[in-house]
């Protein structure tokens, strides 16, 4: 563990950690609100907790204390992610068994006797370190749906979202299944988007990113990424609407003024009219004896029977009416890298518009979307070429 030194620039050496008996596959932080607390999953089917203890010395070997080894899983730790900073304290775990686990403490103070809350169990009937890894990441937003994972791999090959609702995880959605497996996911924040995006690290060397909408009905109004444009509304009659409403709301006084016109217009319009509609309405009468109830204009009945601005959109109508409405997903880019090796890790910045990736030929990749919706790799830094030159 390094510590940086904003006046020197350097790296200094905090303290080095004899972990585990067998190689570790992950770490990860907790927030800082919970003080330094790190977690490390291995091969060694165990994942351990550890405290920082700033009264002790750095590089002493009791700077930082070690918990209990978590050892529930009978197979390989292939992903640990901490729960964000709005939850309380916990951590998932994903293993080669197919589960998984959602530890947090019973003391909050001292951060002891971490248990298992509720389990996942992604694999029915259980899954061996053959079947290839489990990979775990978390909603980071505060504001959506709250408590939402995203949980990928093993021998189905596929993805899928949970939300955990009273100690118990639902399965939301799933997004996809693969031909190969996968070996990392990474849940983005969201940044004031409508939408979540999720990628997906794939041993067939392609980067999957998908569009997740916990609440579909964000998906109808969603302003496009590139053109700021709303989704479907290419249609002219709906471009005029809009404007008119534009217009109404920045001149109110101009938009009144128009309607008393044309009220004036219309009572000596009524006024002119009343001799020839006192003439109609016996006929109308005699029509109407005739008549079986329905109103021939289709216009008129399709306005009265619940048309209207979200009349195109049943998730919308079904939330209206009570009845909830289903998630959705869909496929925004598949990047096939070159050449094609196992892409091992991806992570996203923090505003979820920047995708790092890491493959075996020992490359990070740095990926962005460009204007017109697709994903372009930006810079490349090759580890073992650095090395080689130093």
């Amino acid at each position: 563990i390094w510590d940086w030194n904003r006046q020197t620039g350097l790296w200094i050496l905090n303290e080095s950690i004899g972990a585990h008996d067998s190689s570790i596959v992950r770490l990860s932080w907790a927030h800082p609100e919970f003080g330094q607390v790190l977690a490390s999953c291995s091969l060694d089917c165990t994942v351990r907790i550890w405290v920082e203890q700033e009264t002790n010395m750095k590089n002493s070997s009791m700077r930082w204390r070690g918990l209990m080894p978590l050892g529930d899983s009978k197979a390989a730790v292939h992903s640990i992610a901490f729960a964000p900073e709005y939850s309380s304290l916990s951590i998932a775990t994903g293993s080669s068994d197919g589960k998984v686990r959602l530890y947090s403490p019973t003391d909050p103070v001292r951060l002891s006797n971490w248990t298992v809350n509720c389990m996942i169990d992604f694999v029915p009937g259980g899954a061996t370190d053959a079947d290839g890894p489990l990979c775990v990441s978390w909603c980071k937003s505060r504001f959506s749906s709250p408590h939402m994972l995203v949980v990928g791999g093993s021998k189905h090959k596929n993805v899928k979202i949970y939300q955990l609702l009273s100690n118990v995880f639902v399965e939301l959605l799933e997004l996809a299944q693969y031909d190969s497996h996968v070996l990392d996911i990474d849940w983005a924040p969201t940044m004031g988007r409508s939408y979540h995006l999720i990628a997906t690290a794939c041993a067939d060397g392609h980067i999957r990113i998908y569009k997740f909408w916990s609440d579909p009905s964000l998906a109808k109004t969603h302003l496009s990424d590139s053109l700021f444009v709303y989704d479907g509304d290419s249609d002219d009659n709906k471009d005029d609407a809009n404007m008119k409403a534009l217009d109404t709301s920045r001149h109110p006084d101009d938009a009144s003024a128009s309607s008393d016109e044309a009220s004036d217009d219309t009572d000596d319009s009524e006024d002119s009219a009343d001799d020839e509609d006192s003439e109609d309405s016996i006929s109308a009468d005699d029509d109407d004896d005739d008549n079986d109830g329905t109103d021939s204009d289709p216009d008129r009945s399709s306005s009265a029977s619940g048309g209207g601005l979200y009349a195109s959109d049943p998730d919308r109508r079904g939330r209206q009416r009570g009845r909830p409405s289903a998630p959705r997903s869909e496929l925004a880019s598949d990047i096939a890298v070159q050449p094609s090796v196992p892409i091992r890790r991806i992570r996203w910045n923090s505003s979820g518009t920047l995708l790092v990736s890491s493959s075996d030929d020992g490359v990070v990749r740095m990926w962005r979307m460009t204007a017109s919706g697709t994903w372009r790799e930006v810079a490349a830094v090759n580890a073992e070429k650095d090395a080689a030159e130093d």
